[in-house]
């Protein structure tokens, strides 16, 4: 079982390494979930299976090509840990970089994520997939 330190620092290392299944596998049966999707258009908000965790990442993967993560905080209070960094990415169809700083809140309970919210820049998302322009 994994406390709500290491539950955070297994997540952060699967999310470098691009593990959508070994990231579901961190999750309860059912995640409170607050995330967009990967072209940061659309909120998935509500309840979320561990196949759905694992959907979700496996298209933020096919998407986008994490470069470089940095982690310039984590803020743990119990079963609460909120972490604040960026993300560099590449989206894979056509090569766009895109620098992404994000807030993420990850609650911890008997060892299994349980709830997972993503608080990212999706303007910055929104204009490097093209479904958005800056002016």
């Amino acid at each position: 079982m994994f406390s709500t330190v290491e539950a955070v620092q297994v997540f952060l290392a699967r999310l470098a390494a691009q593990d959508a299944p070994g990231i579901a596998r961190l999750c309860a049966p059912a995640v409170e979930w607050e995330a967009p999707d990967p072209n940061g258009v659309h909120w998935a908000l509500g309840r979320r299976t561990r196949r759905e965790v694992e959907s979700q990442f496996l298209t933020l993967f096919a998407t986008f090509d994490l470069e470089q993560l940095s982690v310039r905080q984590v803020i743990v209070d119990g079963g609460d840990a909120a972490v604040i960094g960026s993300a560099r990415w590449r989206v894979r169809a056509g090569g766009t970089p895109v620098e992404v700083r994000f807030a993420a809140v990850i609650s911890v309970h008997l060892g299994e994520i349980e709830q997972y919210w993503q608080m990212p820049d999706t303007f910055a998302t929104a204009v490097a997939t093209g479904v958005a322009r800056a002016t």
